[in-house]
């Protein structure tokens, strides 16, 4: 069988099509796995005591996609989970009291990191932080641009994170 520089076109411009269509975000079972993989199960492996204390999804509106947040509680110096982080390919910022991560191939801030040809649209994935109070390290990560087929789908981030309602943000109290 002989495939042309033909076939290959067509089939490289159909990819780019259904992903400018399509955007780059990702199904929230897509999304729980890239939490798993790129924080939580290296972090496992090292041996390090997790504690998930909460997940939630900022509030905006349900059939809108989502941004989701994850806290965990981790039993490690700050610097342990830096150091096994940055082993599984975790982007992470030099020593601060506050040590941004995110995940490689992505990058907070510009739209979810470098961008797709001609879409304009980045590459989507977890971003947060590490902090450390007295011996417990928090890893607070946000996921931008879930998609999600409504609470069904999604009910470990059905609740609400604090604050981020738009009344909220504006700075006014939400009504009832």
């Amino acid at each position: 069988m002989r495939y042309g520089r033909s076939t290959f076109g067509a089939v490289g411009a159909l990819t780019l099509i259904t992903m400018t269509l399509t955007g780059c975000g990702g199904e929230i079972h897509d999304v729980e796995d890239q939490l798993s993989e790129h924080f939580l199960d290296p972090l496992t492996s090292a041996g390090i005591a997790q504690t998930v204390e909460s997940t939630c999804r900022y509030g905006t509106p349900v059939e809108a996609v989502w941004y989701l947040q994850a806290t965990v509680q981790l039993q490690a110096a700050k610097q342990d989970v830096a150091d096994v982080l940055a082993d599984a390919g975790v982007v992470v910022e030099p020593d601060a009291d506050l040590r941004f991560v995110w995940q490689e191939g992505t990058e907070p801030g510009g739209g979810g990191g470098p961008r797709w040809p001609f879409s304009g649209k980045g590459r989507y994935g977890w971003h947060g932080s590490i902090s450390a109070e007295g011996e417990v390290t928090s890893l607070r990560v946000v996921f931008n641009n879930a998609e999600h087929t409504g609470l069904q789908g999604g009910i470990g981030w059905a609740e609400v994170c604090p604050g981020t309602t738009p009344a909220a943000a504006a700075g006014t109290a939400a009504t009832s």
